[in-house]
């Protein structure tokens, strides 16, 4: 699972400015609260109304964090509801924009808080609803104090930055080999990415993406990342690309594991 990074804060504390400036550096997709609310016609600000929207927003996030980074950039305000996200999917990493409230007034081009104060808009945080501001978040950035390059910087921290190592197969299952074979890269200090070739399902490639992506789960648990791939047949690359191309030669032992004899007795005792 890639990383699904929660901004929450008061309205108008800059979490949708943030949230784009971090993607460009991230290639992450942008969840906008507000955005999403216009999507699914949802305008119920209650606090059941709100939980039910936080609740719905992070199963998005949850399904796109399975290929990509996520940034989910939403008041949230309420930090029972953020704590059962994080105890959900533990791939979530709350990052509170914190922000003094007469800044956010300040920032309010569409004059949403004076709306509030007047009673034209009901349940607005910051005015009729409270904020509750997270007890234990992965980071607090200080939008009031800092700019959002500053900002974006500070998140980027929680990114790991360091270099990968990629592995292109099958994965037809895995096996001892594919465990060696990874055990070898990391050993050399580089973090795994298994690329899974997009296969079609037949008697030679019994299994789907997702099964083995559960196999993976299984053998390596958070220690290896992985992407889908097309079916890659072949792999060209120019000179001083600026990587090493290296083929690892296993022992006997592990090279005579055949992942054809696998299949074939898993489809004997089917």
């Amino acid at each position: 699972m890639r990383k699904i990074y929660w901004l929450t804060g008061l309205p108008c504390s800059g979490k949708s400015t943030i949230a784009r400036e971090l993607a460009k550096h991230l290639n992450a997709e942008v969840l906008d609260g507000d955005e999403i609310r216009t999507i699914t016609s949802n305008d119920d600000f209650s606090k059941e109304g709100r939980a039910k929207h936080m609740r719905s927003v992070a199963a998005m996030a949850h399904i796109l964090s399975k290929y990509t980074d996520v940034i989910v950039a939403l008041v949230s305000p309420l930090r029972k509801v953020r704590e059962e996200i994080k105890e959900r999917y533990p791939n979530v990493y709350e990052i509170y924009l914190k922000c003094d409230l007469s800044v956010c007034k300040s920032r309010d081009a569409k004059g949403m808080f004076a709306k509030a104060m007047w009673g034209e808009i009901g349940d607005f945080t910051g005015v009729q609803a409270d904020y509750e501001e997270p007890l234990n978040p992965a980071m607090i950035v200080r939008t009031d104090k800092y700019s959002p390059e500053q900002c974006v910087n500070q998140i980027l921290t929680l990114h790991d930055s360091k270099p990968k190592a990629l592995l292109i197969g099958r994965w037809q299952p895995l096996h001892e080999g594919h465990k060696w074979l990874v055990n070898e890269v990391q050993k050399k200090g580089h973090d795994v990415v298994l690329g899974i070739r997009h296969t079609r399902i037949d008697k030679a490639n019994p299994y789907s993406v997702q099964e083995r992506i559960n196999q993976m789960r299984e053998m390596f648990g958070k220690s290896v990342d992985y992407i889908v791939l097309p079916d890659i047949v072949g792999v060209y690359y120019g000179r001083n690309v600026g990587y090493e191309v290296e083929e690892l030669k296993p022992p006997k032992k592990v090279a005579s594991i055949s992942a054809t004899k696998i299949r074939s007795k898993i489809g004997a005792s089917c």
